[in-house]
């Protein structure tokens, strides 16, 4: 029973490798892989080191495109920003900024707008901004990636 097992495993390997992924260092059982048109496809980690301990980003490309939620991580390992791109309407993103210690620094939306000619990416709206304890702080308002200020807080409030 155990040679029949071990023939099968020897098998299935020789014939994943004469499947094409002898050649490519990245297969089907990899976390990062690429699509017929070798784009980036599925869920996907990038490493500060070699040894795959240390962690800078991860998250999950349809066909070459960001999807869903992104994180992006320090060298400390603490998180800097996350990301998360809305399927409607398109290019709509929700960020999260963080401080040094890991505590909410602001939260806001932002646009991506790709052309011909031009990728843009731009802040917009209501941002909200935190201290590095977490108290709220004044929100912050953009217009085409442009701080305009913030709002003037009412007499009697």
């Amino acid at each position: 029973m155990r040679l029949l097992l071990l023939r099968i495993l020897v098998l299935s390997i020789m014939l994943l490798m004469l499947g094409g992924c002898a050649f490519r260092p990245i297969c089907f059982w990899s976390r990062n892989r690429f699509d017929q048109q070798e784009l980036r496809h599925g869920p996907w980690r990038v490493y500060l080191d070699a040894q795959q301990q240390h962690i800078l980003n991860k998250g999950r490309y349809r066909h070459g495109r960001e999807v869903g939620r992104w994180q992006y991580f320090s060298a400390t390992g603490l998180p800097e920003r996350t990301e998360r791109f809305h399927r409607w309407p398109a290019g709509l993103i929700t960020l999260t900024v963080y401080h040094p210690n890991g505590q909410v620094a602001k939260k806001g939306r932002a646009r991506f707008q790709s052309t011909a000619t031009l990728d843009r990416f731009f802040w917009f709206g209501e941002w909200r901004c935190y201290d590095a304890t977490g108290r709220p702080l004044p929100s912050e308002y953009y217009r085409d990636g442009i701080r305009v200020g913030t709002p003037l807080t009412p007499i009697g409030r």
